[in-house]
């Protein structure tokens, strides 16, 4: 993408305020017409209740059974609340808005392994739509309840697993439009998918797979590539910081001291002291920043040879015994400090990202093969390794599972809009591979093309769908709105630092983080609170209880500074003149980090055009489907 370097910061105030939708700097509420369209309100043309005897199964192609059909009363006014189940188990929520629907629809996706329903608007709390509960919102738990994943459970089953892998939004989309166009007697003029971790690669599949379902798509932090991340990396990045017996190298303590040498000696490129690294892919790592010289004896300020490997490692990704990389690289400069490590030798892994309660070993069973694994699996009994053997095993389900399929044509050619984003500091699905797919993109279709409909942007700091140092407070809807709806392309995103955001905070999943959240819903937009929804996270099996969901965005916080984040490969440069803590003094500069970003690894394989199969099951199996749909 080609932008402008002038230094002005009237331009780029005037670039942001009507470029950006219905935001201010200050996060305050105001509608702004050029920031969508100023859609008329349309009334429900039958009741509620009679929506609960409607027969759906046709829409779908599976049969459907509607719950109940009953008004609730919101502070946003009252919706038509719609519940029920795809056969065979895959449940759904539409919330129909009854006194101010704005001809708008919008389905979150759904984090870690699903499980639960939560129909709510997320990283929209500056957007009035979304604020005033204007949208039609469907949501559903891909096919089975949270807790039952394993032995036993929904993984055993394929169509459970054809539910979690591409079917199960789709299906709620068929449903919630045709729920919308009886209810209103016309269908949604603009609809939307929004989500993050596995609810990110959920987006994408939606772009991929079904590209007519939306318009607008925001996929955050995506698992795209769904059985390597879940077996190799996670495996790796345990054993990488574990000894032989079992103890751990690297401890929370000393990550802080990596932490300070990298702000030290790596280039801001903001132009701002804040201890946020602006731009990783400007630096390089050297272990002679932080290792403690031989013979040295005080090692408060400094890392042993053991853990600085150990951070070698983590940088680094998985590799084989040849040197040869299995994943799509390692942590990011700068991320150290959502590093889950524990805050000791005996701690165990940490609370971190990526740790599902069941372990790798039962995902390799259950969830990677295309049909469950038998018990005298090879890869099940010891022969697992960082290997191509491996490697292969596992990604024999990525036409299953795997987000990362690079023609997008179908999808660019209906006009759909796709904004992609990932936080910088996000250890639990690396932004290399973010960056890796929008490369990709690039060459199946051409930077011009590409430019049209989709941009990726990266946001220093920021963990797993939220949680780390960064600016956590963000926009999605508003600018993914003006693209879509008045084809405003979005020149940046802006990001804000809530009052009660705790800049310290560490890995999601520690206290005060707020990490992974599956629709978006969780993610960035409310710090404090638990960790959500990415692997292992609230949305999936074990998961703390959260409040109830309500069909529309919660307010902003307050903020104590503001930031934007401008499209990849460029990055935010403070101008030298201005309060640094407002957005209006920024100004975009290029990485001076190498675009694009050489990827020579196995994984790589994994993303390219048309990499994607569709099954249907046959005598218990699944069967590729010879239709291709």
């Amino acid at each position: 993408m080609k932008l402008p370097m002038a230094r002005s910061r009237r331009f780029w105030r005037f670039a942001w305020l009507f470029g950006a939708g219905c935001v201010l700097l200050s996060f305050a509420v105001t509608a702004n017409a050029a920031g969508y369209q100023n859609l008329p309100v349309v009334k429900p043309a039958i009741a509620c209740e009679q929506l609960g005897k409607i027969d759906l199964s046709q829409a779908v192609g599976a049969k459907v059974t509607i719950q109940s059909a009953a008004v609730s009363d919101t502070s946003k006014g009252k919706f038509c609340k719609i519940t029920g189940t795809i056969d065979p188990e895959d449940g759904f929520e539409v919330d129909l808005p009854l006194d101010h629907w704005t001809q708008r629809f919008l389905e979150p996706g759904c984090g870690g392994d699903c499980g639960v329903i939560r129909a709510t608007i997320g990283n929209a709390n500056s957007c009035v739509p979304a604020l005033n509960g204007e949208f039609v919102v469907a949501a559903n738990d891909l096919g089975h309840t949270s807790g039952k994943s394993y032995p036993g459970g929904w993984a055993s089953d394929p169509t459970k697993r054809l539910d979690m892998a591409y079917l199960g939004n789709h299906q709620t989309t068929l449903i919630a439009k045709a729920l919308i166009k009886a209810f209103y007697g016309q269908a949604p003029k603009f609809s939307y998918f929004m989500g993050c971790s596995d609810g990110g690669r959920e987006a994408l599949i939606e772009a991929e797979r079904y590209p007519g379902d939306f318009d607008g798509i925001s996929a955050g932090a995506p698992v795209m590539l769904f059985p390597v991340q879940n077996s190799i990396v996670k495996r790796w990045e345990t054993g990488a910081n574990t000894r032989a017996d079992g103890t751990k190298i690297l401890i929370k303590s000393r990550v802080a001291v990596l932490h300070q040498a990298v702000i030290e000696h790596c280039p801001t490129l903001s132009g701002v002291q804040d201890g946020l690294l602006e731009d990783p892919l400007a630096c390089k790592f050297d272990p002679a920043w932080v290792q403690c010289k031989a013979g040295e004896t005080d090692t408060d300020k400094c890392l042993t040879a053991e853990e600085v490997g150990v951070a070698l490692k983590l940088y680094d990704g998985a590799v084989d015994s040849q040197g040869r990389h299995l994943s799509i690289g390692g942590y990011m400069l700068g991320s150290e400090p959502t590093w889950s490590v524990p805050a000791s030798a005996t701690g165990g892994q940490g609370q971190g990202q990526g740790q599902r309660p069941s372990g790798p070993d039962t995902m390799l069973k259950y969830m990677l093969p295309l049909n469950t694994a038998p018990d005298d699996e090879p890869m099940l009994n010891g022969k697992f390794g960082f290997d191509e053997a491996s490697f292969n095993y596992v990604s024999r389900s990525a036409p299953l599972w795997g987000a990362a399929n690079t023609n997008l044509r179908p999808y660019q050619k209906r006009n759909g809009k796709l904004i992609l984003w990932q936080g910088l500091a996000d250890t639990s699905v690396t932004p290399w591979v973010s960056i890796a797919y929008y490369q990709g993109v690039q060459k199946e279709m051409g930077e011009s093309v590409t430019d049209t409909f989709l941009r990726l942007f990266l946001i220093p700091g920021v963990s797993h769908c939220g949680g780390g140092e960064g600016f956590q407070q963000i926009d999605l809807l508003t600018p993914l709105m003006a693209w879509t709806e008045m084809k405003e392309a979005p020149r940046m995103l802006m990001t804000g630092i809530p009052v009660n955001q705790n800049r310290n905070q560490g890995a999601p999943g520690a206290p005060g983080a707020q990490a992974a959240g599956g629709s978006g819903a969780q993610a960035v937009a409310a710090p404090g609170a638990p960790a959500a929804g990415g692997p292992g996270g609230q949305a999936g099996p074990g998961g703390p209880t959260r409040a109830p969901a309500l069909p529309f965005a919660s307010d902003p916080q307050p903020t104590t500074a503001t930031r934007p984040v401008y499209p990849f490969p460029f990055v935010a440069h403070y101008t030298g003149k201005g309060d640094p803590k407002d957005a209006a003094n920024f100004e975009p500069v290029k990485t001076t980090g190498p675009v694009p970003q050489p990827f020579d690894t196995l994984a790589t394989r994994l993303i390219g055009p048309d990499n994607q199969k569709f099954y249907h099951v046959e005598n218990g199996q699944l069967v590729v489907d010879p239709a291709g749909k």
